[in-house]
This record gives structure tokens, C-alpha cells and sequence, in this order.
């Protein structure tokens, strides 16, 4: 089948375009009508940039700080650099603009999916296409076509106070949102991810039971494949089933912003009152 449906894939904190690519390759051997292209942060990370933690496995990637060890592969990469407090984000202008530039000459792109770091720069992408000229390395002309869809795995809004990013939200309902949340995430917690939820105005949520990771059983490939296609032909994404419909997936539940208070946590079903077991060893 001839793709027709171009992903804009944008990676993780630590990773790399190599590192993401593989962590969707279920996705995409499923996702057969969709083309992913991985991007590459511009930003390389040194063991210097982060040493609240060396751990990047914490991150899902298996990449190293240790620059004898590294190959391209094996290279961290990220979107904006912080220290612990995530005051101050350094060089996401920068990340801004080369994103910016890839589109121009690369797109058009039909939808955007990110993990972790990449789905918080997701959002930023699909607020300056929402909004142009919100910043200086997104010019207003040439014109990018507005996402159908953003897919934001282990997700959060940006916490920076420089730069300041409150107008570029809330991002408009035209643009709508899945926010994939896993119930075990350290990483990211649904609290934070909550603070990305409560951005958009056309979200809807999707629960997995594990932990920091995209997942990718067959019910979230065929989950994935179904979302993308419909919300490309224009329908509602709250119409498309749920992850459940496609076969055993754990926790599943779609949530729209409407039905969760402002800054809540969306009530579960009752088989969610039980105690959820242990995440898979990865």
C-alpha cells in the first residue's frame, strides 16, 4: 500500500532519531498508509548537561554520556537543555527554528507525534502552526499547513519562565490531541502530563499500564493505526474506539478534556480500583 500520510516524529530527551525509530518500528510496520520521518535533535547532550543524573535508561534510551562509547547511534540528543528546577530552557530557540527550517523543506507533514521531551516540543510545533509568529525562528510566511493530529507520549506542558510559553497556549480545538499516559510512569507523572492535557483544547487520553515507554502490543499498533487514519480523513477523535477495542491492552480509557475538571484526574473504570500489577520487565 502506498503511503499517503506523513508523521512528523520527534524523539525523546536523550535519544536520538536512531533510538526513536526503533522504539515505533511495531508502529510503523502496522501503520502501513503512514510514513514516519524521525527528525534529529540538534542539541547534543554531555555528561556535563545533566548531572542531577547519568541514568538515561530512566529516559528509554539507551544512549551514553560517555563520549569514548558513543557512535551516532548511541549520541544523546534533546530540544532544550535545563537544569533540575526546568526553569530556564537553553538553546530551544535554536531547536525552533532548525524545526522550522526541516518543515519548510521537507513537509508538508499530515500529523506530529512525540515522546517525553518530543511531545512537549510537539505541542510547541502545533501551537506556532496554530499561531504563527509567536516566535522569531517561526516566521508567519511561508505558510505550514495546521496538524491533524498530535500524538503526545509521556507528555507535558512546558514549566519554562524563560523563555515564557503561556501565549502559546491553549492550543486550539482544530488541532486535536491524544495524550498517551502510562499508569507507572516515574518519569513523567499523570499529574504533569495533566498540566499538557489541560492546555489543549481538543484532548482525549489513553491509559497504559506500564511505565515511561511508547507502547506497542498489537492493540496500541492497531490503536495507532486507526487514530492516525481517521483523524487524516477528518473525523472526530473522540469517535475512534478505544485502545480496548483492538484486543487485551491493559488500561485503556478515553477521556476527553470536557469530561475531566480543569487540573483533575479523570475517574477510572472500577477495574482500575484494583490494584494494577507490575509492569513488564523491559
Amino acid at each position: 500500500m502506498a503511503t499517503n500520510i506523513r508523521v512528523l516524529a520527534l524523539c525523546g530527551f536523550t535519544q536520538n532519531a536512531n533510538i526513536y525509530s526503533k522504539q515505533l518500528g511495531a508502529v510503523r510496520k502496522t501503520a502501513k498508509n503512514a510514513e514516519f520521518v524521525f527528525l534529529e535533535p540538534p542539541i547534543i547532550v554531555l555528561k556535563a548537561d545533566m548531572p542531577w543524573n547519568q541514568n538515561l535508561d530512566q529516559f528509554a534510551s539507551n544512549a551514553t554520556t560517555e563520549e569514548e562509547q558513543q557512535t551516532p547511534e548511541t549520541t544523546p540528543r534533546a530540544w532544550w537543555l535545563t537544569d533540575s528546577d526546568r526553569k530556564v530552557y537553553r538553546r530551544i530557540d535554536e531547536s525552533i527554528a532548525y524545526i522550522h527550517d526541516f518543515m519548510v523543506k521537507n513537509g508538508p507533514f499530515d500529523g506530529i507525534i512525540g515522546f517525553s521531551q518530543g511531545a512537549c516540543m510537539a505541542s510547541l510545533v502545533a501551537a506556532l502552526l496554530a499561531k504563527p509568529g509567536l516566535n522569531a525562528g517561526w516566521p508567519a510566511e511561508p505558510a505550514l499547513p495546521v496538524p491533524k493530529f498530535v500524538i503526545a507520549v509521556g507528555g507535558f506542558a512546558p514549566s519554562s519562565e524563560i523563555p515564557d510559553f503561556a501565549p502559546y497556549f491553549p492550543i486550539p480545538a482544530r488541532v486535536p490531541v491524544l495524550h498517551v499516559i502510562g499508569r507507572t510512569d516515574v518519569v513523567v507523572s499523570e499529574e504533569r502530563s495533566r498540566s499538557l492535557i489541560d492546555a489543549c483544547e481538543n484532548s482525549r487520553v489513553e491509559y497504559h499500564t506500564g511505565g515511561h515507554f511508547t507502547p506497542s502490543k498489537a492493540s496500541w499498533r492497531h490503536f495507532f493505526n486507526a487514530y492516525i487514519t481517521a483523524t487524516c480523513n477528518g473525523e472526530n477523535q473522540n469517535d475512534i474506539p478505544p485502545v480496548a477495542s483492538f484486543g487485551p491492552s491493559g488500561t485503556s480509557t478515553p477521556v476527553t478534556a470536557s469530561q475531566t475538571p480543569r487540573g483533575g484526574t479523570p475517574i477510572p473504570p472500577e477495574d482500575l480500583r484494583q490494584a494494577l500489577p507490575a509492569p513488564p520487565r523491559r
